[in-house]
């Protein structure tokens, strides 16, 4: 991983073999992230999408093995439990252009992948319960 700050944003490179999802948890940590919106683009070799079913209160998880493009990928950093928590959701697509989405739980980068992390300077930026989802939703 490669990253510069501009007193405001991060911008962060990762490198192919590196794991997203663990690899912004560790630079949160490391460089005391409170928060912050991520934005990114770049390649995978494999991901884990979720889809959330409300009635179930669970996520249903797929892999997908394969190379992809990461056509998109927007989500936040936040704290649940004094832990950063990543909640990012993503759009794909494979070799026929074919495309795919959802929540990423993990992935894993292919040739690249390039984030932009948006700071978050209000104080830490948490997530709570909600009882009635059964998600960590923010506290705002």
């Amino acid at each position: 991983m490669n990253s510069q700050y501009d007193g405001f944003n991060w911008m962060i490179s990762l490198q192919k073999g590196e794991l997203l999802v663990e690899s912004l948890i560790k630079f949160a940590k490391k460089e005391n992230i409170h928060g912050g919106w991520v934005s990114g683009i770049g390649g995978a070799l494999s991901v884990q999408l979720a889809f959330y079913d409300l009635q179930a209160r669970d996520y249903e998880i797929k892999e997908f093995n394969k190379p992809l493009e990461i056509t998109s990928l927007h989500g936040n950093i936040a704290y649940k439990d004094g832990e950063p928590f990543i909640h990012l959701h993503g759009t794909f697509s494979d070799a026929n252009m074919q495309g795919l989405g959802g929540h990423v739980k993990e992935l894993i980068v292919g040739g690249t992948c390039e984030i932009f992390l948006h700071n978050w300077f209000k104080g830490k930026l948490t997530r709570s319960e909600d009882d009635a989802t059964g998600l960590a939703l923010l506290d705002l």
